[in-house]
């Protein structure tokens, strides 16, 4: 029973590692595109939240291309959301895995 013990509490540091990983990932790809008339044209910004502030981050002139770019972090993000899901319901087994009793 020891050796499983061993490889179940393994199991878990790897996956709580993972969960630091992807929530860095997530946090990275946060945010939402934002257009602004500046003139007469227009240009992308990605806007993200940090505290209480929220930071503009240039992304260029409005074109298919920003749109394209912003499509992919989308995707990207949902996957990490989706992986990262995952992963803390891996996390969960494992604890619950971990306090059971062990056969004497």
């Amino acid at each position: 029973m020891g050796v499983i013990k061993g490889v179940l509490k393994e199991e878990l540091a790897n996956s709580l590692g993972m969960v630091e990983r992807y929530r860095e990932e997530v946090e990275k790809l946060k945010g939402a595109l934002v257009k602004k008339k500046i003139g007469k044209r227009r240009y992308c910004y990605l806007a993200k939240r940090e505290g209480k502030k929220v930071n503009f981050v240039y992304l260029g002139p409005f074109s298919g291309a920003v749109k394209k770019s912003d499509a992919e972090r989308k995707k990207s993000l949902a996957r990490y959301k989706t992986m990262l899901a995952k992963v803390r319901q891996q996390v969960v087994f494992l604890r619950r895995a971990l306090r059971g009793k062990e056969a004497v």
